[in-house]
């Protein structure tokens, strides 16, 4: 229960906060994801009729931050302690086994303080979720630029699995090599186990030459169907080229 000053004080996240322990520079609230499952199939957020397209399906929120992080967003709801809206969230989600941690987008011209909150605010959420509703939530790996880098780990210390999403990120060297980059240091870092990949290309080897580093190491690379997925490949077997 909330104490009134928290109320007063817009504190209402140090209750979710105060499950778990912070962790480096910035007090990253602390997660943990140990799994020998893995997802065979990703719905994004609003795809709500493919919430349980599989016994495995996972909910990721890859997609504009608009569509899952407006004024009753689920982050909100625990922000601001609304009950009713922290009610709907319960139920939307019911029955899910595995949800992947919001990504609330980085953007290089972003300020800094901005940047970190948006991996705050994903860490809360997180730890909202494996606590009231005992879903696996599967950490995601975000950053802006290479300083990200620095702290985008924090408190995930004893984490096997993680996901990332290279929807947008295969078309630029610049940032397929970021990737490449931040694919190293969760490695080298992490004792990661696998790395759940959303993707919408339609061949795994473009997807392999970005994640070599992972696989080199003994890490699973688990690349689950999505509905964009098969989408391009259906245009694809119908003559559209390489997409």
């Amino acid at each position: 229960m909330l104490k009134s000053k928290e109320k007063l004080l817009n504190l209402n996240y140090s209750d979710v906060a105060n499950r778990t322990y912070s962790v480096g520079k910035y007090d990253l609230p602390y997660i943990s994801c140990k799994m020998e499952a893995y997802p065979d199939y990703i719905a994004l957020y609003s795809e709500k009729n493919d919430y349980h397209k599989t016994e495995n399906t996972a909910v990721s929120f890859y997609q504009y931050d608009v569509t899952f992080d407006g004024i009753f967003s689920i982050y909100n709801a625990i922000y601001y302690d609304v009950p009713k809206l922290k009610d709907y969230y319960i139920k939307r989600l019911k029955g899910v086994k595995y949800i992947i941690a919001p990504d609330y987008s980085q953007c290089g011209d972003m300020h800094e303080a901005e940047k970190l909150y948006r991996i705050f605010k994903a860490r809360i959420v997180s730890v909202w979720l494996t606590t009231e509703l005992g879903i696996t939530v599967i950490p995601n790996i975000t950053y802006a630029d290479e300083k990200g880098f620095e702290n985008m780990l924090d408190g995930m210390e004893n984490t096997n699995t993680v996901a990332f999403s290279t929807k947008g990120s295969m078309r630029s060297d610049y940032m397929m090599e970021m990737m490449r980059q931040a694919v190293k240091i969760s490695v080298d870092r992490l004792d990661l186990k696998a790395i759940i990949v959303y993707s919408d290309q339609t061949e795994n080897d473009d997807i392999y030459s970005i994640f070599d580093y992972a696989l080199k190491n003994n890490v699973k690379l688990i690349v689950p169907s999505n509905s964009l997925r098969e989408r391009n490949i259906i245009l694809r077997k119908n003559g559209y080229g390489k997409i």
